[in-house]
């Protein structure tokens, strides 16, 4: 199987996952942070959770503002989710379907690649109709594709 073969075969798997995963409910953390949010619906005050980290009472206070500050690290939250008897889910959870991205950038890519083309062409008074110019789009978008210079600069 080619290389472009098997990264299609990826993104179709990833983007399944991800249109059977139901996260939307979770996608935004809540204001008060995840850590806060269940410490206090589990009815743990900051002292009780501090001696399950094993930390001073007041640490807590600093781990929950760093999660809101994004600066907390995957492992101590990961410590934080044992003691309060959760697990830490990571995940990176594309806006669109990762085949879209991938068709888009190859589209954009190859329309610049195209458009220096049909510049030079209307120069020469060769110019092709926007339909034509369309299926060139797409069919070099997929060269591009198969060629894993995707993402490469131009």
């Amino acid at each position: 199987m080619k290389r472009s073969e098997r990264a299609y075969q990826a993104r179709r798997e990833l983007d399944l996952k991800f249109q059977m995963a139901n996260i939307k409910p979770i996608r935004t953390r809540p204001r008060s942070g995840w850590i806060r949010a269940i410490r206090s619906g589990l009815g743990m005050s900051q002292e009780i959770l501090a001696a399950r980290l094993g930390v001073a009472a007041p640490t807590v206070t600093k781990l929950e503002k760093s999660e809101l500050n994004n600066t907390i690290s995957m492992g101590k939250l990961a410590e934080i989710a044992h003691a309060l008897d959760c697990r830490l889910v990571y995940a990176l959870v594309p806006n669109v379907s990762i085949e879209d991205t991938v068709q888009k950038q190859a589209r954009r890519k190859s329309a610049k690649l195209l458009g220096y083309v049909a510049t030079t062409m209307q120069l020469e008074n060769q110019a092709v109709s926007a339909g034509q110019q369309s299926d060139q789009i797409q069919r070099q978008a997929q060269q591009i594709i198969e060629s894993g210079r995707l993402w490469a600069k131009d």
